[in-house]
């Protein structure tokens, strides 16, 4: 999945820094550098896992390469057992 651009709007970033404690950056560098791993959830939903620093995982919609998040909040552990899964 190839990913050009990453957009969040103000209120979900907002939402994500306070309620996880994930800034947008953190996102941004678990999804280009985190080696995710993709999952689709229904129709142009996807939930990616990451391995940056920790384990995130990342709800977004995707959308013509990109990536509309929608929440992020660190991995749970069968989201981690899914993601060493291989």
């Amino acid at each position: 999945m190839k990913i050009k651009k990453f957009l969040a709007e103000t209120e979900t970033q907002e939402k994500i820094l306070y309620k996880h404690g994930i800034k947008r950056e953190e996102l941004e560098n678990a999804l280009r550098e985190g080696k995710p791993r993709f999952f689709r959830v229904r129709d142009d939903i996807y939930m990616a896992i990451a391995e940056y620093e920790h384990y995130l995982t990342i709800i977004f919609e995707y959308d013509k390469s990109n990536a509309i998040i929608k929440t992020a909040y660190r991995s749970s552990d069968w989201q981690i057992r899914r993601y060493k899964k291989k």
